[in-house]
């Protein structure tokens, strides 16, 4: 079992993935993929009830702390279910596995943790 794979096993079993790819990065074109669309679920989102053209958001928080936004939406034209996350060039590049996490806050409810797998595998291969 690879390290990423170790990692993935620590998450909640709700948990979103992607591999990241360069038309992701740099076009900000990401399809909501099976487990996006079952995690955004759990935040009241469903991309099969959302018309053409409808936009959600959420607000999340890099491993590093830093604040960032969740877009789920539906292409004007076609429909199709896509997803964008704000800074996420400065935390991750391609090829990279990004995992969607989420922990209870007792104070503010759900919060959402976007956590670069890859990187955080990498770390832990060079500690």
């Amino acid at each position: 079992m690879n390290k990423e794979d170790k990692i993935l096993k620590t998450l909640n079993t709700d948990f979103g993935q992607l591999r990241l790819t360069n038309t992701m990065l740099n076009k900000a074109i990401i399809d909501a993929n099976t487990s996006i669309r079952r995690f955004a679920k759990l935040f009241g989102i469903d991309f099969d009830t959302m018309v053409n053209g409808e936009k959600h958001s959420l607000s999340a928080t890099y491993e590093d702390g830093t604040n960032c936004n969740l877009s789920f939406y539906r292409t004007v034209n076609r429909g199709d279910r896509r997803l964008s996350i704000s800074g996420i060039k400065k935390q991750a590049k391609e090829k990279d596995l990004i995992a969607f996490n989420y922990v209870l806050d007792k104070t503010t409810g759900n919060m959402v943790i976007v956590i670069n797998v890859t990187a955080k595998a990498e770390n832990r291969k060079t500690a």
